[in-house]
């Protein structure tokens, strides 16, 4: 498997290892031990115009998440990409007296829950999306080094 931690953000100082073994978790978890996924960081008005281009919401969103499994079955599925915002983290860490760290784990398990097709739309969805959200919080590991191949990249 692939994670790939990117950036449009200048020096930002993220758990980059944390975050990509949480994919993994997530990843591994699920059975889908080949995917790639990218992780992009990205500030409120990125993620706006994101959520107003495809969701038609004019309005920031801690996490969107953007498959692109075609389902070939290729030896490296790419599985898509997860952008979090990191104000919106921010402010969520704040809110639930959580660290920062605590709180882009939480929202990188979400967004790649959401890339295996699991959602919140209605009671039974939700509590099945929250029970798989605390299973992979509760395997974390942030002092160990992650288990696929991790990637950083900037994006302008």
């Amino acid at each position: 498997m692939t994670v790939e931690i990117e950036t449009t953000l200048p020096a930002l100082d993220v758990p980059r290892e944390a975050l990509c073994s949480a994919v993994c978790r997530v990843l591994r978890g699920e059975g889908r031990d080949r995917a790639a996924v990218t992780v992009v960081l990205v500030d409120d008005p990125y993620i706006r115009r994101l959520n107003h281009k495809y969701r038609h919401l004019d309005r920031a969103t801690d996490v969107l998440s953007f498959n692109l499994d075609d389902g070939t079955g290729l030896d490296e599925e790419a599985l898509g990409d997860v952008y979090i915002s990191v104000d919106r983290a921010r402010d969520q860490a704040d809110r639930y007296h959580v660290s920062m760290d605590d709180e882009l784990h939480r929202l990188v398990v979400h967004g790649c829950l959401h890339l295996l097709g699991y959602d919140h739309h209605n009671a039974s969805e939700r509590k099945v999306m929250r029970g798989k959200e605390r299973v992979y919080s509760a395997a974390a590991d942030t002092s160990g080094k992650p288990d696929g191949h991790i990637g950083e990249k900037r994006r302008g």
